[in-house]
């Protein structure tokens, strides 16, 4: 791919091309035609549903269903919609908790929702040097150091809603939907079986992330700004992502492979949503996108036991040379953006 082939999406400014399963039509990104659909979906119609669902499928004497949460503002959004809005009284909280730096803003709101709503919670922590392994050979692998641990996140609540004989577990938005490698909004994760339904909120209720953080403050969330303890570079916002610090190396392992991470992301969807104009997402993305936050990366190296230097190798074994090229300081940029 040479620069000149570089092509962005129309509508939100999203670089086409590169992204797994990401299609476009005529210029514009299924993630774009995904957000117009969802303007035709009754959603009202399931929201009326999902309380008499939720009734029908009461499979444990104590609780009502299992949310998998990290403290973050969806998981807040979601127990708050099932015990104000679909009759819920119990709720089994599920974290799965790993060896990064967690912040005070994150222990806060994992500890408001169970104050909030009265929840009990199970925290499930990982092995440490498992996980480290297992991290170190995704960024070796693929430059892809969560894959393992977001494969668990997404098992394990999963696994002790079986051993809990719970039904009905809920989780945020339907990626695969928002993000556009899916035509449809589903309610149910395609893994859902006749013991175990999986049911994704965010097809219940439009996702936005503006909207799901407004909803999440409103009962006791806070952000990063409230204990002014981590100043984030490469992000755009402060309320996504704000539990653990060596997270968020997860999404930015994406730019040097991909051309966008965690700012274009959040720039596309606050087009979507009317937050943005295209013209300052697309300099948002231009200034910001590249970004690596240095605590985000040394609590990573610091947590699966390499260095920064090591990681910088990952980064130039995996980086793709076709849209990417380094820049006189030797940091990675986007061609077309320099």
């Amino acid at each position: 791919m040479n620069m000149k082939e570089i092509r962005k999406c129309k509508k939100c400014g999203f670089i086409l091309g590169t992204r797994p399963n990401l299609k476009d039509v005529n210029g514009v990104c299924s993630a774009c035609i995904n957000h117009e659909k969802k303007k035709s979906i009754d959603f009202a119609s399931r929201q009326e549903w999902l309380t008499k669902y939720i009734a029908e499928n009461r499979t444990n004497k104590k609780y009502d269903c299992l949310v998998a949460v990290s403290g973050g503002k969806d998981s807040t959004t979601i127990v708050r919609k099932l015990f104000e809005n679909h009759g819920v009284k119990k709720v089994l909280l599920v974290n799965l908790t790993e060896e990064f730096t967690h912040t005070k803003t994150g222990i806060h709101n994992l500890n408001n929702i169970v104050k909030k709503y009265n929840c009990d919670l199970i925290t499930f922590r990982i092995n440490p040097d498992e996980l480290a392994a297992s991290m170190r050979k995704g960024l070796e692998e693929e430059l892809n150091p969560l894959k393992w641990l977001e494969e668990q996140i997404y098992q394990i609540p999963l696994d002790i809603a079986r051993m809990y004989g719970i039904k009905l577990v809920f989780y945020g938005e339907n990626a695969e939907f928002e993000y556009g490698s899916s035509e449809t909004l589903e309610i149910f994760h395609h893994s859902s079986d006749e013991h175990l339904k999986i049911i994704y909120m965010g097809a219940i209720y439009p996702y936005a992330a503006q909207t799901w953080y407004a909803s999440a403050k409103e009962v006791g969330f806070i952000d990063l700004n409230h204990f002014n303890e981590w100043q984030r570079q490469g992000q755009i916002e402060n309320y996504s992502q704000v539990d653990s610090i060596g997270y968020n190396m997860g999404v930015w392992t994406k730019f040097p492979k991909f051309g966008f991470q965690r700012v274009t992301d959040m720039a596309c969807r606050f087009v979507r949503d009317g937050d943005l104009t295209l013209e300052q997402a697309n300099l948002l993305i231009k200034e910001q996108d590249y970004i690596c936050d240095p605590s985000s990366k040394r609590d990573l190296c610091r947590t699966i036991g390499i260095t920064e230097d090591y990681f910088d190798q990952m980064v130039d074994k995996h980086a793709n040379r076709d849209i990417m090229i380094k820049d006189i300081n030797g940091v990675w940029r986007r061609k077309d953006l320099l």
